[in-house]
């Protein structure tokens, strides 16, 4: 029986390396189809940094969406906001106008020849002698509104109307002069007459316990409009319930074009950018909502505008509305500087998360497969040059760490196994020699 070969220094012929084996470290492939260390590293390195790359334009497409969907809905919250705050300071303008005119009629009423003209029925002198004071109120108080009514209004018609002197005898129904020739007290609030919503106050005029008549004092809510204007920078525009108005008196009051059929049921009385733009396509009553609403963005030139309307009410029903537009420019542009910053600092922070991530695969995992696949490559070497400890560095306690002594433990059986199956050899050998010498 042939004896088995063996390489160098009496180690197999199985640890030499054949012609065909693959180099050492640094070769392309063993020849028994081991991949090398570079090749596997690579690989890796490729598919991390591909889904790394994917991931951070996946959180970056996420944080545009969210972003915009964000500000967006700030965007609205705000424009709701506005117009929640126009309707309310409608109000509040409104209850101050009232205190205001109830101060004015202290004054009027005391006047003794407003007084005896009015008993006296003596219209022509009445009205010669209101309409100085009427015009200096429209001047400088922003009254619009003059009446005087007869101790039965809703019998014998509007007395004087000192803003529209040639309008009178028209039976009054309306409910503030109802409720004041009722109860005889001061009544107010903000109601619709024949061609205008306006804020008033309705007084009954008694002189010496008897009563002669109501004086009433009103301002049209389009005088509030412009000072809302004033304080918010903001434009308006009102519509009224054309079954509310008296179309005929409308013609007389309107200014300009008659835009009466414009609308299917409301009327465009008044703007604070002097045209209907701002009204859009609001035409019926059903359209105008029971609260304060967005209606939406619109473009205007080179500024964006957030579009918001407001019932106005009275009798308890919707009688018209005011449409508010509030300009956005300035917030959109925040909005969008506010965005690039916020993606650019997370596609910053995720480009930093990324970096860690393969810094410490390439540390834990990487570094160290390297190191196992050197050993693995360069073992038959070591097999025959008798070495057989493995050394892995320092042990850890983690899943590779858990793999490396494994893998320590059993380079160290194989490494057993042929050191006894080399001394088996050798010893078997020396016996061999002994019998042919004997």
């Amino acid at each position: 029986m042939e004896p088995r070969r063996y390489g160098g220094k009496g180690g197999p012929i199985l640890g030499r390396r054949g012609p065909g084996a693959a180099p050492g470290p640094g070769g392309a492939r063993a020849a028994g189809g081991v991949v090398q260390d570079s090749e596997v590293r690579a690989t890796i390195r490729l598919k991390l940094i591909a889904a790394l790359v994917a991931g951070l334009a996946a959180i970056a497409a996420a944080t545009a969406v969210l972003m915009k969907f964000v500000h967006e809905r700030a965007i609205a919250l705000a424009a709701e906001q506005v117009v929640a705050a126009a309707s309310t300071a409608l109000g509040d303008l409104s209850a101050l106008e009232i205190s205001h005119m109830s101060g004015l009629l202290d004054a009027l009423l005391e006047d003794e020849r407003l007084a005896d003209a009015f008993e006296a029925g003596d219209r022509a002198r009445l009205l010669a002698l209101a309409s100085p004071r009427f015009e200096a109120l429209r001047a400088r108080q922003g009254i619009t509104h003059w009446y005087f009514h007869p101790a039965h209004p809703e019998r014998d018609g509007v007395f004087l109307r000192v803003h529209r002197p040639e309008l009178h005898g028209d039976p009054v129904r309306r409910e503030l002069v109802a409720r004041a020739a009722a109860t005889l007290r001061e009544t107010s609030g903000t109601e619709l007459g024949r061609t205008a919503y306006a804020v008033r106050v309705v007084r009954p005029w008694l002189r010496g316990g008897r009563l002669i008549g109501f004086v009433e004092l009103g301002q049209d809510i389009q005088a509030f409009l412009a000072r809302m204007k004033a304080m918010t920078h903001d434009d308006y525009g009102l519509l009224l319930a054309k079954e509310r108005l008296d179309r005929g008196a409308w013609a007389a009051v309107a200014r300009g074009r008659d835009r009466w059929d414009d609308r299917p049921e409301l009327l465009a009385v008044e703007t604070t950018t002097g045209d209907e733009a701002i009204l859009g396509d609001l035409g019926a009553l059903a359209d105008v909502p029971a609260a304060p609403a967005v209606l939406g963005q619109a473009a205007r030139g080179a500024r964006v505008v957030a579009r918001g309307v407001f019932p106005l009410r009275g009798d308890g029903a919707t009688i018209g509305a005011v449409v508010v537009e509030h300009d956005v420019t300035p917030l959109h542009a925040g909005v969008r500087e506010v965005r690039g910053r916020v993606i650019a600092l997370v596609a910053l922070l995720a480009t930093g998360l990324a970096a860690l991530v393969v810094f410490l695969l390439e540390t834990l995992v990487l570094e160290r497969l390297q190191r196992m696949t050197r050993l693995l490559e360069n073992l038959p070497d070591r097999l025959a040059r008798g070495e057989y400890e493995v050394e892995l560095g320092p042990a850890r306690d983690d899943e590779v760490g858990r793999f490396e002594a494994f893998f320590a433990r059993a380079l160290r059986e194989v490494g057993s196994f042929v050191a006894d199956e080399r001394r088996e050899r050798r010893g078997a050998a020396r016996r061999g020699g002994d019998d042919a010498s004997g």
